[in-house]
């Protein structure tokens, strides 16, 4: 074979090699490219899909959070007011932690939502009405401005909720509506062989500065018992009872009396509930030949947020 024909064989297979060394780099290109497509098409589908889903759920689950640290709460605050009550000179405290955020997915989406803890900055106060044949008996400024305990979240995805805990009572709202999850300390039967009605009520009043917070940590509010004070109506029988609840969650209030009304046998013509967006009155007059007894105390709380900050 010619030296010109041998060249000419090196030429072709080293043609070949190159074609297949290109052939093979063409497609590691397209592999890498294919592969990343992929990679981005997952991620993207994991964060407009399945994030949004697990933070929900998150979110919802540090509500679930809210809700124990506050009914914690108001369960710490019935104890103490118990003891309170029975020696009025005692001075016990108690601190409430309260989660204020959470909802963080490691890697995926770090960050936390978030909420904000108030004291004493919603409005709430009672009025009470009992009459007798010969005169009436008001409340009037005893259980007014009794002060609140509230947190409200700013969630990313969940719906926004706000826990308020007032009078004793436990109440989560949600936009227009409103629920009360745990009742005050009050309970209406019939006494006395059903010949009367008994209301007793022991109201939570707090007192302290007005100051709130905005946090996705750990805050806490700290209570101390104060004493406790009475409507002193022992032994007063009443033929009816007005009960008037200045509150920012009417709809909660509202169905709490029907149902306690309910729970103590009264019919429709016994007690009437009415309500506007800013009152719930809750009338009691009971049967023909009933009297109605009222016994109502109020136990002092001082209460602070973040004592120690």
């Amino acid at each position: 074979m010619s030296k010109m024909e041998n060249d000419s064989c090196r030429s072709k297979q080293m043609g070949v090699k190159d074609f297949l060394s290109s052939e093979q780099a063409i497609s590691a290109a397209v592999s890498a490219v294919l592969l990343f497509g992929i990679v981005v098409s997952v991620i993207t589908l994991v964060y407009v899909q399945y994030i949004p889903e697990w933070k929900t759920s998150a979110e919802q689950s540090h509500m679930d959070d809210v809700f124990y640290d506050m009914s914690g709460m108001k369960n710490e605050l019935d104890i103490l007011s118990g003891y309170a009550r029975t020696d009025p000179y005692i001075s016990l405290s108690v601190s409430v932690p309260i989660k204020m955020g959470g909802a963080s997915l490691p890697i995926f989406s770090p960050e936390k939502s978030s909420g904000r803890l108030t004291v004493n900055e919603d409005n709430f106060g009672i009025n009470i009405v009992g009459t007798t044949p010969g005169i009436d008996y008001n409340s009037d400024s005893l259980l007014l401005n009794l002060g609140t305990v509230s947190y409200k979240s700013d969630n990313n995805y969940f719906v926004n909720q706000k826990y308020a805990y007032e009078g004793g009572s436990l109440i989560l709202a949600q936009n227009s509506y409103s629920l009360m999850r745990l009742g005050p300390q009050m309970d209406i039967r019939r006494t006395d062989n059903s010949t009367n009605i008994t209301v007793e009520f022991n109201v939570i009043d707090l007192n302290g500065p007005r100051k709130a917070i905005s946090s996705n940590s750990i805050e806490e509010v700290n209570f101390r018992t104060n004493g406790s004070d009475s409507l002193y109506w022992d032994g007063v029988m009443f033929t009816d009872m007005t009960m008037t609840i200045q509150t920012l969650y009417p709809s909660s209030w509202k169905s709490y009396f029907e149902t306690l009304a309910a729970d103590a046998g009264l019919g429709d013509t016994e007690y009437s509930v009415s309500s506007n967006d800013t009152a719930v009155v809750f009338f009691l007059a009971g049967s023909s030949g009933e009297d109605i007894k009222i016994n109502v105390t109020k136990t002092f709380f001082d209460a602070r947020l973040n004592l120690l900050s």
